[in-house]
């Protein structure tokens, strides 16, 4: 056993379970269930002690049967010792019973049906006559299925399970597996069974109750192993109808997925539920997946198009855990990156299976691709293998690195042994790890013997190691000097700092898109090389279509000329964001100047791709976003620079959609609007407020588009709007028919400028209108407000009491509300400020996002110190001031 297996908080090994036969009775008006258990043990000692995991449930009574014994009227335990710290009860029993012989322990306990967003849970919606409706539904992952029935709850720990739910008769009771009875009581209840499950760990157990209806569809069994998948998507009654669009993605996908894997879908059935609360974006639940609603309805007439995106690679992800999570699990949470990073990869190359025109995997460079190196440049990061001891630490790597840095990973490895062999090697893991366990060593093994490479000895560092490497390239000619080390958003690494060297597929590519040829497989395996190019050749650059998970710091000379090239339309879509984004992540960080990042962006101004438009905005709202209190006239210099960028472009779409445009022109008009609007650019600006007021005032839907309202609202807030237009808004919020609509008008709230509805805003974003889980789209718009980012931090300071107490058991959410407080300021006060609030916190729980928000406070002050002569200067050297 290592050293970090040795400190993890374990159960004792003395029993293990097989089988579960759940009963669970919820009452939906008092607010609580009971439950009844009879867990198959296997004894492996000698024994009169159990100890499983419980949390926030009473037991009522527990029994222990030992099947050595000739009667089957077993013995009552003795005593009931509940231990807070570890989320465990122990169970002592008058008698020992006998190493390798088997048990039933038979146990009844009741517990809360609280809002909370975990266990098995209320939540609330409207239904179409405006009545409060409740339902009941459940969210173990990670450690919360003891919440909900006493159990073994560790990944590895898998055993079948029989559920059967009391529920009132009128209403609808899904689990995993399909119903095989439905019993009327009598008492206005039924009894459902379910079919067994496979072998299944805990945290992936689910149940719903409630009054839902459902769209179907079938998947063709072409391979699954000619069995056909029984799909739907379950909402509140009266919005299943919007399920649509998520039933054709799941049903093509399952398909897909099942080709791909070479292994069928195990399960007769595959539901999608909408939950009105709902911590996460979903949850993968084998055979019942669970969503918030955004993340699975979509109204074709009321829903932002962007939402559709989002539905298709959500459910697109959660499939994949199907077979990447649930069919093989990590053993241990330290592995949770097998299946977050690995869903996260496959979910893009469903997605770009079903809609190859969307650009999938451009959009990934300039979205998942950064979010992973942005967190990983932290010194607060962690490894992918991150050493996971108890409960309390495994909600903190539910994180970019987890998801996306992992998916960085795989991705890096595929292009590298090709994407064929790669899969393959995927299919050998799985199958020999079907109904089981695994460990990131066990993948590394089976891609080892598939493509014949020791994938191990050069993919160990990437995952048990933080951090990824910056190369600095350095010419004399036509020879590259090449020169890695670990990349930091705050500075150059120290020498202790830099002592990993990576294994790096250079990816090096000659001329233009056209012509282009790539220099072999050449890998930077040292922590130098010399790499000699051809003596004639268009241009040169390192990381083509952006597979290696690294950053390149060119020279200023190099630089430009990539600047010229891109002006020439000779680097294609992934390329161009590429450089975009180490460009700014160079200037951030020191390593490269600003002022040629504003160089580099300004020969964009032809720029059509909306994929492209996503970096520049990015690039360009980071540095506002960190220049906000910056002397006013640099401010307004940066947002005329913004506002010629995007003049052309704004001009040419205009503010009309039509049902010919396709998706990514659609999504691209609705950003440009935003950028203009956001520059104050005066026509932009003009045009919302005559659209928002016929919208508002003529109730004219046509005038504000889905795919533009919360463009609209953010516009006319953020400049002129005032009491009349936040009204109006919040009526908005309040009568809009989906959720999504909801979504804009609560972040659209965020923008505005004056005190006092400033004030409104975040005392609304905690009201009992708001969803407890749509706090954090409230506080991503007074975060990107420059107005009101310091109040929102003062806010979070007065009430960060109720807040921890509001979402002390959702803490995902609890960790985003610390970063909207706190991490786009920039200067060493605020680093001050913060670190003297929490020095009196217990912050164990939060520890992690919290010293990284630290952590960015401080790079962005260095930044600033760094770069605002050097932004100063460029914006007077180019006209953008005086």
């Amino acid at each position: 056993m290592s050293k970090e297996e040795d400190k993890r908080v374990l159960l004792p090994t003395n029993v293990r379970p097989t089988h579960y036969t759940l009963t669970i009775t919820p009452d939906l008006v008092n607010f609580t269930f009971k439950g009844s258990e009879v867990v198959n043990l296997n004894i492996n000692e000698n024994t009169n002690v159990i100890t499983l995991h419980a949390n926030d449930i009473e037991i009522k009574s527990a029994k222990l049967v030992n099947s050595a014994l000739k009667t089957n009227q077993g013995f009552r335990t003795v005593n009931i010792a509940k231990n807070a710290e570890t989320q465990t009860v122990t169970l002592t029993f008058p008698q020992e019973i006998s190493t390798k012989t088997t048990a039933t322990l038979h146990i009844e306990y009741t517990g809360i049906l609280d809002d909370k967003m975990l266990g098995f849970y209320r939540s609330s919606y409207k239904d179409q006559d405006g009545k409060t409706r409740y339902m009941a539904s459940t969210q173990f992952e990670a450690t919360e299925a003891r919440r909900a029935f006493p159990s073994w709850d560790e990944p590895a720990i898998k055993s079948t399970f029989d559920i059967t739910l009391i529920v009132p008769a009128e209403m609808t009771a899904l689990s995993n597996m399909n119903v095989v009875s439905e019993t009327r009581l009598g008492d206005g209840k039924k009894e459902v069974k379910f079919a067994r499950t496979p072998i299944m760990s805990t945290y992936l157990v689910a149940f719903v109750v409630g009054d839902l209806g459902y769209v179907e569809s079938f998947t063709t069994g072409k391979h699954n192993g000619g069995k056909s998948v029984t799909v739907r998507v379950y909402a509140p009654k009266g919005e299943e109808r919007h399920g649509d669009f998520a039933l054709k993605i799941a049903t093509d996908t399952l398909e897909y997925f099942a080709e791909v894997f070479g292994i069928p879908y195990p399960l007769p059935k595959c539901d999608m539920v909408a939950i009105p609360d709902f911590e996460a974006g979903a949850m993968e639940n084998w055979g019942l997946i669970t969503y918030r609603t955004t993340a699975v309805l979509y109204d074709p007439k009321a829903s932002d198009a962007k939402f559709k995106q989002r539905i298709a690679y959500t459910v697109s992800h959660e499939l994949a855990h199907q077979w990447f999570g649930n069919l093989v699990t990590m053993e241990w949470w330290t592995d949770l990156w097998l299946n977050e990073g690995f869903a996260t990869w496959v979910g893009y190359l469903a997605v770009d299976k079903l809609f190859p025109d969307w650009e999938i995997w451009n959009q990934y460079v300039t979205e998942g691709f950064q979010r992973g190196l942005q967190l990983d440049a932290l010194r607060s990061s962690h490894p992918i293998e991150v050493p996971v001891n108890d409960s309390s630490e495994i909600h903190q790597i539910f994180d970019a690195i987890s998801y996306y840095k992992g998916a960085n990973v795989i991705r890096m490895l595929s292009a590298f042994l090709g994407e064929k062999v790669f899969l393959s090697g995927v299919k050998r893991y799985l199958m020999r790890h079907k109904f089981s366990n695994a460990s990131t060593d066990d993948l590394w093994k089976a891609l080892t013997e598939e493509s014949g490479n020791d994938v191990s000895k050069f993919m160990t560092l990437w995952t048990k190691m933080a951090g990824h490497p910056v190369l600095t390239v350095e010419e004399t000619g036509n020879t590259l000097k090449i020169r890695q080390c670990r990349f930091l958003s705050s500075g150059v690494a120290s020498p202790e700092e830099d002592n990993t060297v990576w294994w790096v597929p250079l990816g090096v590519d000659l001329g233009p898109t056209e012509t282009h040829h790539e220099i072999g497989s050449v890998v930077l395996t040292q922590k130098e090389m010399t790499l000699v190019l051809p003596e004639k050749y268009d241009f040169y650059q390192l990381n083509a279509r952006k597979t290696g998970v690294f950053r390149v710091n060119y020279t200023p000379e190099r630089l430009s000329k990539l600047g010229q090239a891109v002006k020439k339309g000779l680097i294609g879509t992934g390329d161009r964001i590429g450089i975009m984004a180490d460009a700014g992540a160079l200037a951030a960080s020191g390593y490269g100047k600003t002022s040629g990042l504003l160089n580099f962006i300004k020969n964009f101004e032809d720029e059509e791709q909306y994929i492209v438009w996503i970096e520049i905005n990015s690039r360009l709202s980071n540095l506002l976003n960190v220049w906000f209190e910056q002397p006013d006239h640099i401010y307004q210099g940066l947002l005329k620079f913004q506002r010629q960028l995007v003049s052309k472009l704004v001009a040419k779409l205009g503010w009309e959609y039509s049902d010919n445009d396709d998706y990514l022109t659609t999504m691209l008009r609705s950003l440009v609007i935003k950028m203009a609007g956001r520059a104050n650019d005066p026509d932009t600006v003009k045009e919302a407020h005559r659209r928002f007021h016929s919208f508002t005032k003529r109730n004219e839907e046509s005038a504000l588009h889905p795919n533009i309202r919360g463009v609209v609202f953010e516009i006319v807030l953020s400049y002129g709007g005032g009491n009349e237009e936040f009204d109006s808004i919040l009526k908005y919020y309040s009568e809009a028919r989906t959720a999504d609509q909801k979504v804009v008008a609560l972040t659209g709230l965020g923008f505005a400028q004056s005190d006092d509805l400033i004030q409104r805003a975040l005392k609304f974003s905690t009201s009992e209108e708001v969803r407890n889980q749509y706090i954090i789209y409230a506080f991503n718009g007074l975060q990107a407000n420059r107005k009101s980012r310091r109040a929102l931090w003062n806010f979070v300071k007065e009430n960060f009491y109720m807040l921890h107490e509001r979402y002390a058991k959702s803490l995902a959410l609890f960790e985003h509300i610390i970063k909207f407080g706190t991490e786009l300021f920039a200067s060493e006060d605020d680093i001050k400020d913060v670190e003297k609030f929490f020095s009196n916190k217990n912050c164990k729980e939060f520890e992690r996002p919290l010293q990284q928000s630290i952590e960015n406070i401080r790079a962005n002050a260095a930044w600033v110190e760094r770069d605002a002569k050097d932004v100063e200067e460029w914006l007077k050297t180019n006209g953008y001031i005086q």
